[in-house]
């Protein structure tokens, strides 16, 4: 439905179907919370990942635990420089090194799409299900109202592609050459999962969702052809916070008989009057206070928080069908180029068609402005444009994309047990920052007293870094002056990163699983059936965290607690033991994480893992 009050959370839906797994999946979005990415393989779990309050779960163990079993699997694609600075440190950001990987679009704009596609299997050996999430958010915190489209899929036995899937196929396999132009090659278990999911989505039977037909897929702006996605209409609804005066041109230069526009207040204000004379109705978008507090009634935050238009959607009529247009793209010129050229931006829009009377313009008008969501815009005084400071923005925007290009590498020598040093090159032996610009850096492990100056090769040095703490994130602050004028950009790169020992993940986890207690309850985690053995284990860990003693067993008899949940998976799913078998490998790799063991534990396991060989 095209309603505001229909409302689903993302972790739900990247949550596996009854009875299948997740195998693979690639995501892609322009900015980037790291901490949003960590909880992502939470929903490939059976952890109850949702706090009470609806947030995910930020216990250390939970993610530790979805990590070690799904980060491998996934692969996630942001637009160079694009991420953002997380407000702590987190050591288990180590887990996602493999997973992100930036891009620059081929055309000079930005890589705005925002998908998700992953691949399910079943392990009784049934079919192969897919499912494409197409969002108009980023993978970020931020509360503003946002629309996603949801497709379930079966992947066909057919040789032959299905004509449709192409546009989102070719977008998918562009992916690799984005991220080497910018500097950052895939790794090899990447280009693989790209490769498969390019080329299993050529053959997908996607099933329509309710009420709606899909018609076609808009891939645009990963290559030099022209993508404009929209017919002849009779009538149009355009919902966009951004919107530029040429695109607006474009489309509602047509002799419509009815034409809206929604964006935010703030960018309709900056328009000429002439610019908004083809719509026959502009709305400014509001909060919809009034549905939060009808939807609200205990005064729940997280409802009260949803702030702001971010949703894209393109509703027009035709031959008396409603024609729907979801996914990434602005009503601007760099998102939808024009007829005759592509735009700069790389996005994403898919086409539906559905019935008039019930997903027509008059209909979801009537629905939003209902919900309180719009209100007539009327033009007042000219906004007066920032031009110099959205111009050191521009700068600011198109520097932190060179530096997160490749431009610098993390060089690491070691110079004593658990003693490492950091060097940032430049990666062409040149570095070279424009006038009134500076650039500050520091790996985002350590803290905001560590950053250091971008200077002559090598650009910054960090000494006396624990193993735990190397990493090839590296947040920059870069601060442009002019004209007494000053504008600060934050972000974070991942940089190449050479002679990086091995260990680093491991050493992670012994910080984290610190005693030998914690380590037959995370084992315990690791082994839960089901929801509510993982809430117990997880209330285990808590519990030990914060000095209170442990409801799980584990404080006595170490072998006792873990005998039953061992032979139950020994019996009913053996694959659960090939991760207890990868911690206690991990942790054997070294004396000290090694010491974390107890002797009880090493003994059952043996006992265990005897049978789990035969």
């Amino acid at each position: 439905m095209l309603g505001p009050s229909d409302r689903r959370l993302l972790l739900d839906a990247l949550a596996p179907p009854d009875g299948y797994e997740l195998d693979q999946a690639i995501g892609t979005t322009y900015t980037l919370d790291l901490l949003a990415l960590l909880r992502v393989p939470l929903a490939a779990t059976t952890l109850p990942w949702s706090e009470g309050d609806g947030e995910p779960v930020s216990n250390p163990f939970a993610l530790l635990s979805a990590l070690r079993r799904h980060a491998d699997r996934i692969s996630l694609f942001c637009h160079a420089g694009a991420i953002k600075v997380p407000p702590r440190q987190q050591p288990l950001f180590t887990f996602l090194e493999g997973c992100v990987n930036q891009v620059v679009p081929p055309r000079g704009g930005v890589f705005h799409p925002k998908l998700w596609l992953l691949r399910f299997i079943d392990r009784d050996g049934g079919p192969v299900a897919y499912r494409l999430l197409v969002l108009s958010r980023n993978l970020t915190f931020d509360r503003c109202w946002d629309i996603a489209l949801v497709l379930d899929g079966e992947l066909t036995g057919r040789s032959r592609a299905i004509a449709i899937n192409h546009p989102l196929a070719d977008l998918l396999a562009a992916l690799p050459a984005m991220a080497r132009s910018g500097g950052n090659p895939v790794t090899a278990p990447t280009a693989a999962r790209v490769e498969l999911l390019a080329d299993e989505a050529r053959r997908v039977r996607w099933a329509n969702p309710e009420d709606f037909d899909l018609l076609a897929f808009h891939a645009l702006g990963h290559d030099d052809r022209v993508h404009w996605p929209f017919p002849y209409l009779y009538k149009l609804l355009v919902v966009s916070p951004f919107v530029s005066q040429a695109a607006l041109a474009m489309l509602g230069g047509w002799p419509y008989a009815d034409a809206s526009l929604v964006a935010r207040f703030e960018e309709l204000a900056k328009l000429p009057e002439s610019a908004l004379e083809s719509f026959d109705e502009v709305f400014a978008f509001d909060d919809g206070q009034g549905l939060l507090d009808a939807d609200n009634p205990d005064g729940d935050e997280a409802l009260e928080e949803l702030a702001g238009l971010h949703a894209k959607l393109f509703l027009g009529e035709v031959n008396r069908r409603a024609r729907i247009w979801v996914g990434s793209a602005n009503a601007t010129q760099e998102a939808l180029g024009t007829p005759e050229q592509p735009g700069g931006n790389v996005e994403l829009l898919v086409e539906l068609d559905a019935v008039r009377s019930h997903h027509g313009i008059s209909p979801t008008r009537a629905r939003l402005i209902d919900a309180g969501l719009l209100k007539k815009f009327v033009p007042g005084e000219p906004v007066e444009v920032d031009e110099l400071g959205e111009a050191l923005e521009r700068d600011l925007e198109r520097l932190a994309t060179r530096l997160a290009s490749g431009k610098l590498r993390a060089v690491v020598a070691t110079e004593g047990p658990d003693r490492h040093r950091i060097e940032l090159r430049c990666a062409d032996g040149s570095l070279v920052v424009p006038h009134g610009i500076e650039v500050m850096v520091r790996p985002i492990t350590l803290q905001q007293s560590r950053t250091a100056h971008l200077e002559r090769d090598p650009v910054a040095v960090f000494p006396v870094i624990a193993l735990a703490n190397i990493t090839p994130f590296f947040a920059f602050t870069i601060t442009a002056r002019r004209e007494a004028r000053e504008k600060q950009h934050d972000f974070v790169a991942r940089l190449e990163l050479e002679g990086a020992p091995e260990g680093r993940a491991e050493a992670v986890m012994a910080d984290l699983l610190s005693d030998p207690q914690r380590l037959i309850t995370f084992l315990l985690l690791l082994l839960a059936a089901d929801g509510s053995d993982a809430e117990t284990a997880l209330d285990s860990l808590d519990r030990i965290a914060a000095g209170r003693p442990s409801n799980s067993g584990a404080g006595g008899s170490f072998g006792l607690p873990l005998l039953e949940p061992m032979l139950r998976a020994l019996d009913r799913d053996p694959d659960r033991l090939d991760e207890i078998a990868r911690v206690i490998a991990d942790l054997r790799a070294n004396e000290q994480t090694a010491a974390l063991i107890p002797q009880e534990l090493t003994d059952l396991w043996a006992t265990v893992d005897a049978v789990r060989q035969q």
